[in-house]
């Protein structure tokens, strides 16, 4: 997706656009990087004076959402079912591996850990899953580490528009 097409969507759905964009980020769908949409989110709501507090709730509860189907496929699917999702690339199974080990080492706390680290964040549902981490400190622990990263980054965007604006 383009930033203009990204503003375009924004434009005509609003809010509602966030939590979209925030689910499809967390089911690993190419063309969505949290690097550049959350500020860009937090710009947005901004200059169009939407609520701010509104506009992380929609983040997190989008976020979620989709870490959620993505924990469920890989608690029920297991090992076959990821490797049909995202095929054997070692990129990948990398990320899983250091994902798998914060989650070891941390259990259900190490879901926080890992949404905090670029990358791992939007994978650990995957060792979550198949670690067959209780679904409410899947959800506990994950909602914590998706809110501080979606409002930090949200937060970047939205207190930084003006100069962010001002030098385009």
């Amino acid at each position: 997706m383009t930033f203009a097409g990204f503003l375009e969507m924004f434009q005509r759905y609003g809010l509602i656009f966030i939590a979209v964009v925030c689910f499809c980020e967390h089911l690993n769908l190419p063309g969505f990087p949290a690097g550049v949409i959350m500020p860009a989110i937090g710009v947005l709501v901004e200059q169009s004076a939407l609520n701010l507090p509104l506009a992380l709730l929609l983040s997190v509860a989008g976020s979620l959402t989709g870490s959620y189907i993505l924990y469920l496929i890989s608690y029920y699917g297991g090992v076959p079912m990821m490797h049909r999702l995202f095929g054997k690339s070692e990129r990948f199974q990398s990320f899983v591996t250091r994902c798998h080990a914060h989650i070891e080492r941390h259990r259900a706390r190490g879901l926080f850990l890992c949404r905090l680290i670029p990358v791992l964040r939007t994978i650990s549902s995957i060792p979550a899953g198949l670690f067959r981490i209780p679904a409410g400190d899947f959800l506990l622990w994950s909602g914590l580490g998706i809110t501080v990263w979606n409002s930090v980054l949200i937060g970047f965007g939205y207190l930084g528009a003006n100069v962010i604006l001002s030098r385009i």
